[in-house]
């Protein structure tokens, strides 16, 4: 409608999927690898979850172009279907015969076990990719599970990517799924844009659709980028009914006005939500006050434990966030978050996720994870294997544990809470969604020291692992550091002197303390190096 009024050959908006469109922030890039990474494995399942329009089906065809030749693809679109009608879907798609009058659960089975081995044979394998798979049964997910335990010498001719909004993780984690659950060799929860992203974005879109003047000034992206919160098909939405309003007004660029309207158009006001907001704000308010008071009762109390010997981070438990993460080390309140004068130099960010539990959300999010804000603690971690480690430390032992981790910076004014994502030349934090980069000497001068990560535990690590035990834990050490130096020889389930002498060696490559005992600091780096998915600094 718009689009000779504009000078553009064709709609740059428009929410339908289309190739010449494709744009891959860092974070699609991110999700892309992570699920090539997956479909390297010997079968199983890869996952990828996201809200809603946040660009999961963009990644899913980007994966599809860089499939190899030799795979066969059943794309199923409509996942709420029982098993019979599932297992007669992937028929179809693969193009495998079966006799539909007589179809069941047993002769559809059968007939893709028969094809899949044929299959592999061929030197060929398959992907069944369903999207928008929180909508798939239990039943149905079980018999996912069964097709990926079809295999011919220790090779799997079928791999499962399940791409889903984030209700698809919790129905993971039920306690009926767990097998399927731990045969999940991938997985990436996609966020939304940055406001640089976002940006990109938008120009990227209207590049290719043909602009050859600006329709949006540069102030207005970031308009759009409030409203939107960053989810690329809202973007489009906002964008094109602004693009109408002006064309309707006969107007070459879009105001603020035309936004405004367009996202009141779609039902976007963020009334509700500042609403949502000053309801909250009054019950902190409120339990501000309850805290204070309670305070100034327990004072003598409260300084009397300030010079107690502090407990050592060794002999806390992971689980138990009240002691090893120091929340309420600082009186924060959410809005003084805006006012610190030492972010000055990024004047769009939005500084109120500083909290610590909207960090650890954030972190999680980074593992492949989504969790609620009420529910952003470490226990939640327990269903993956992830543990949180706490430790007040300095910029290169942060370096050396190579994980991503929310640390605290404070000044005089106040503290926050960020995830310090990636080490290059700057350093990457991220705030909710927001990403910004850093030198050293800021982060230097800003970082209290305080440091929270998530790592993958591979057994029960109450005790450290010590000469002369025995068992699965001294047998999957050993296994492990065959893998690292590249040893052919047996793994064993003793740990001897020839294994201690192993552990030494890899203690003194990774600058730690070489006493031969294996514990998280030994099996936080071991752990990482093995696992290409895991998440990195460096």
């Amino acid at each position: 409608m718009y689009q000779e009024f504009f000078s553009l050959k064709e709609q740059p908006f428009s929410i339908s999927p289309d190739p010449d469109f494709l744009f891959l922030s860092d974070r699609h890039k991110e999700a892309l690898a992570h699920l090539m990474y997956g479909l390297l494995g010997n079968g199983g399942f890869v996952l990828l979850t996201g809200e809603v329009g946040t660009g999961k089906t963009t990644v899913c065809r980007a994966l599809l172009q860089d499939i190899s030749e030799d795979t066969d693809i059943a794309y199923i679109l409509n996942p709420a279907q029982t098993e019979i009608e599932l297992l007669a879907t992937i028929c179809d798609q693969l193009k495998i015969a079966y006799d539909v009058d007589r179809a069941s659960l047993k002769t559809l089975f059968d007939a893709i076990s028969g094809w899949m081995l044929d299959n592999l044979e061929k030197g060929r394998s398959a992907i069944v990719l369903i999207d928008e798979a929180q909508h798939l049964s239990f039943s149905v997910l079980e018999q996912l599970r069964l097709l990926t335990n079809i295999e011919s010498n220790n090779k799997k001719p079928l791999q499962v990517i399940l791409i889903g909004q984030t209700e698809l993780q919790q129905k993971l984690k039920e306690n009926e799924l767990r097998q399927l659950a731990q045969r999940i060799t991938a997985r990436y929860h996609l966020l939304p844009l940055t406001l640089q992203e976002s940006e990109f974005y938008i120009q990227h879109r209207l590049n290719v659709a043909g602009a050859s003047t600006p329709i949006f000034e540069t102030k207005l992206l970031k308009r759009i980028f409030k409203y939107s919160r960053g989810v690329p098909r809202l973007i489009n939405l906002i964008c094109d009914r602004s693009m109408l309003c002006a064309y309707s007004q006969n107007s070459p660029k879009v105001t603020a006005k035309m936004i405004d309207l367009a996202v009141k158009e779609i039902d976007l006001s963020l009334n509700d939500k500042n609403e949502g907001k000053s309801f909250k704000q009054g019950w902190r308010i409120l339990l501000l006050l309850v805290l204070t008071a309670f305070t100034a009762i327990q004072a003598p109390k409260i300084f009397h434990n300030f010079n107690q010997p502090r407990e050592s981070i060794e002999t806390i438990s992971e689980f138990n966030l009240s002691k090893t993460i120091p929340v309420q080390s600082r009186a924060v309140s959410t809005s003084s978050f805006n006012n610190l004068s030492w972010f000055d130099n990024y004047p769009e960010l939005d500084l109120s996720n500083g909290e610590f539990s909207n960090a650890l959300k954030t972190l999680y999010a980074v593992w492949g994870y989504e969790v609620s804000l009420d529910n952003a603690s470490c226990a939640e971690g327990d269903i993956a294997s992830l543990q949180c480690y706490s430790e007040n430390t300095s910029l290169k032992k942060l370096e050396q544990l190579n994980y991503p981790a929310i640390i605290e910076l404070a000044s005089d004014e106040d503290s926050i809470y960020t995830v310090l994502y990636k080490i290059n030349n700057k350093y990457e934090l991220l705030i909710g969604t927001q990403k910004i980069e850093v030198n050293r000497s800021w982060l230097t001068e800003y970082w209290t020291g305080e440091l929270t990560l998530l790592w993958q535990v591979p057994f029960d690590i109450a005790k450290p692992l010590k000469f002369g035990e025995k068992g699965d834990r001294v047998l999957w050490l050993s296994k492990q550091l065959n893998r690292v130096y590249g040893s052919s020889e047996s793994p064993k389930n003793r740990f001897d002197w020839k294994l201690k002498n192993t552990v030494v060696e890899f203690q003194n490559d990774n600058n730690l303390v070489a006493d031969g005992i294996v514990g998280r600091q030994t099996l936080m780096p071991l752990v990482q190096q093995l696992d290409a998915k895991i998440p990195s600094l460096l």
